[in-house]
């Protein structure tokens, strides 16, 4: 074989692996991350998982994550205007309480559903109240089946 064609072979065989362990590498990072609950997902995808009323208009920040394991959850963090955050919660989940908590300013959690239909059974959520007129809300929704 002439050198010219044994390092054409080298070259093309370097390329093909590191583009293999490329490939591996994506994948373990991507399993990791739906492991950890860091997979980033479509906020509209979690709303619906989570069984919430589209956040209102002015929603801001919007940041929404999948994990999943034994079981499925999502957590969706946003930004809302103050004057909208109860309306929104009692929009939401009509049936649960909402009190106020040591961590946040409310906070509701409770059963949602029975988790048969692939949507969430169990949600938290917790609005702070922050600057500039804006509540930060955390959800955080999952099966527990």
């Amino acid at each position: 074989m002439s050198a010219r064609r044994r390092n054409t072979v080298i070259a093309i065989s370097a390329a093909a692996a590191v583009g293999a362990l490329s490939l591996v590498g994506w994948f373990l990072f991507q399993v990791k991350a739906t492991l950890d609950g860091k997979a980033p997902v479509s906020c509209g995808e979690a709303v619906r998982f989570v069984r919430a009323v589209e956040p209102p208009e002015g929603t801001q920040h919007k940041r929404c994550t999948k994990g999943q394991w034994q079981t499925t959850w999502y957590n969706l963090s946003f930004q809302i205007p103050q004057a909208e955050a109860e309306t929104w919660l009692r929009a939401s989940y009509p049936d649960a309480t909402v009190r106020h908590c040591a961590d946040a300013d409310l906070c509701s959690d409770g059963s949602i559903g029975t988790g048969k239909d692939g949507l969430a059974d169990h949600v938290r959520v917790e609005i702070r109240f922050g600057e500039r007129g804006l509540a930060h809300v955390e959800i955080y929704g999952g099966t527990l089946t």
